[in-house]
């Protein structure tokens, strides 16, 4: 028991010292300087800032002392709670200071209030005084301009005539006369004629006089008139004049087209031409006019000034005429304006569409060619085409042969296809052979080849659409149209073979047709223009194939037998040539099969020809032996 008393126990764990170590040191001694060097980066007077270091340092401590965190985590909870607690009331103070402060001011400012209400309520007083004031003096003033109306117009009317009884006789009538009541009525009646003639007279000789004023007023405006009216003369003028210069100057570049410059550039050069020389003509006349005044002698007859020189020949111009240059040399000016400022596609909607076609020429084309940049993907030269081809299918006349071909250029370059498909399938070109060569050389592709074919049949060009059918890989079509639509001759077949040469072409030349129709070559004609055209290749190719295939109306014989046969027009002397070619090629089995299609062939052609002169000696016995 006395041991137990001795060593009480106690109901805490002990802690362990806070500093054990050298990396302790090492950690208080790093945040001492961390706290050092954070505090000469802030404000030491702001509680803030400051407090804001500490905390972090504190933070770090908390992290690096695990023995001590629960204790360390509650005093700075017990920190932060006793901080915000202040700020809390430190926040509720200011705002308590103001609202006092407010309602310590209220007084005086009901007081201001107040007072101001009774400035505005005598302000109104004084703006009512007034305003009663003004109404009577209006109403004087209205009372004293009716007086004044009614005084001017008993001056203005004459007075009233009084009628006075007059006892005397009339004059120039006796006292018989004055009696008769039928008499007094014609004289009446006169009278009346002759009052009605005064006042009729009075009425329209004599006017008031404050009709002159009007009257002085209105040839005032009339002068004023008279001279805008010549001053729009002069304008008028000095406008036909330009007018009848850029006319001029237009169908100048139409009779000789100018390549590289448009109608808008020739008709800007006349233009600025005639305002030089229109210049140099008004400084002589000025010239001549002041020498006149020195005493000089009078002016030479003859020589007017060159504005009413020129004006006097526009005397006899059809106005029509007249309107239509000023909206040409509009549309021009408008067109160079839209062309200036880069708007390439307003500009050729605006060239498409001009009136008579004035800027649909190919003087305009080079314009737009000569602009190199791209705007929304396709260039200027491409907008001015496709502008053209859509404005000769609203009614204006198509594009010609030379503009087309350039429109379809422009396309072929682009690679616009299916834009040149659309132009040809809505007739809006002028087809011609350029075209259709321009067309069908720029790809062997089965579309340009089948616009190209169209081309050509229109234009009735059956070679060269003959020529797109084989490109196309269609040549059995192809010679079907040859044949039926468009009848080839012989050289015709050789054209086309020449042309493009290929091994199902030479089949159905030679044995490509139905039973008991000719061929449309033969075969040693074919054959002898794959070797002029030096494809010798092809024509062995073509006379082993037709060796391995049996004929179609013998099958004991082969194709090329058959076609050897059929063949009338290839000599003997030519068919021997290609034995020896062969041979010297070795290629001997094909030159072998060959020559016993040719002996056969001379052999049947000998017989025939036996046959024939033994039918004539027949003829001629028994012709004799009748006689």
């Amino acid at each position: 028991m006395a041991s137990r008393s001795s060593t009480p126990t106690s109901r805490f764990v002990p802690l362990p010292p806070i500093i054990t170590n050298n990396t302790d040191r090492q950690f208080l001694q790093g945040l001492s300087n961390y706290i050092d060097h954070e505090m000469t980066k802030v404000d030491t007077s702001d509680d803030e800032q400051r407090y804001i270091i500490y905390k972090t340092a504190f933070n770090k401590i908390i992290e690096y002392v695990t023995a001590y965190q629960p204790i360390l985590t509650v005093m700075k909870k017990e920190y932060e709670d006793t901080i915000e607690a202040i700020k809390k009331a430190q926040s509720e103070a200011s705002f308590l200071h103001a609202k006092l402060k407010s309602m310590a001011s209220e007084p005086s400012t009901i007081r201001n209030y107040r007072k101001r209400a009774d400035e505005l309520e005598e302000r109104i007083a004084i703006v009512k005084k007034d305003n009663e004031r003004l109404q009577r003096q209006l109403e004087e003033l209205k009372i004293m301009r009716s007086e004044k109306e009614k005084q001017e117009k008993q001056i203005t009317e004459p007075p009233k005539r009084e009628l006075k009884k007059d006892n005397r006789l009339l004059p120039g009538l006796t006292l018989e006369e004055s009696t008769d009541l039928p008499l007094l009525y014609k004289k009446l009646d006169k009278l009346d004629k002759q009052l009605k003639e005064l006042n009729i007279s009075f009425k329209t000789r004599y006017v008031p006089k404050s009709q002159k004023i009007q009257l002085k007023e209105t040839l005032d405006d009339k002068v004023s008139f008279r001279d805008q009216l010549l001053r729009q003369g002069q304008f008028y003028k000095a406008k036909r004049l330009r007018l009848k210069v850029a006319l001029e100057a237009a169908q100048s570049y139409n009779r000789v087209k100018p390549p590289h410059q448009t109608v808008g550039d020739a008709v800007i050069y006349s233009l600025a031409k005639a305002r030089g020389m229109l210049k140099i003509q008004q400084e002589k006349d000025q010239a001549a006019a002041e020498q006149n005044q020195g005493g000089e002698g009078p002016a030479r007859e003859g020589s007017p000034p060159v504005q009413a020189t020129a004006s006097s020949s526009f005397e006899d111009d059809d106005p029509n005429k007249e309107k239509e240059a000023e909206m040409m040399l509009e549309y021009i000016e408008k067109f160079n304006e839209l062309f200036e400022d880069g708007k390439y596609d307003e500009a050729a909607i605006h060239a498409a569409s001009s009136p008579k076609g004035i800027l649909r020429t190919s003087a305009t084309l080079a314009k737009f060619r000569d602009v190199k940049k791209r705007v929304n993907g396709r260039s200027p030269l491409l907008s001015f085409c496709d502008a053209l081809m859509s404005s000769a299918g609203t009614g204006s006349s198509k594009p010609n042969a030379h503009l087309s071909a350039e429109c379809v250029e422009c396309a072929l370059k682009e690679n616009r296809i299916d834009l040149l498909s659309h132009w040809i399938t809505q007739d809006r070109l002028t087809l011609s052979s350029e075209i259709g060569h321009m067309i069908a050389n720029h790809s062997h592709k089965p579309n340009c080849q089948a616009l190209a074919q169209n081309i050509f049949t229109r234009l009735h060009q059956y070679r060269d659409a003959v020529v797109c059918y084989l490109r196309q890989g269609r040549v059995q079509a192809g010679i079907e149209f040859a044949r039926n639509k468009a009848p080839f001759r012989h050289d015709d077949y050789i054209h086309v073979l020449c042309v493009c040469p290929s091994l199902q072409l030479l089949h159905v030349l030679v044995e490509g047709q139905p039973r008991g129709s000719s061929r449309p070559l033969p075969v040693g004609v074919v054959i002898q223009t794959l070797l002029q055209e030096d494809n010798f290749e092809l024509a062995l190719q073509f006379i082993q194939e037709l060796q391995n295939t049996s004929s179609i109306d013998d099958p004991q014989i082969s194709a090329f037998q058959a076609a050897v046969l059929d063949d009338t027009k290839t000599t003997e002397e030519e068919w021997n040539g290609l034995v020896s070619l062969l041979q010297d090629q070795d290629y001997e089995e094909t030159a072998l099969s060959l020559l016993a299609s040719v002996t056969v062939l001379t052999a049947m052609k000998k017989a025939l020809h036996t046959s024939k002169d033994f039918d004539e000696l027949e003829q001629t016995e028994e012709h004799s032996q009748g006689s």
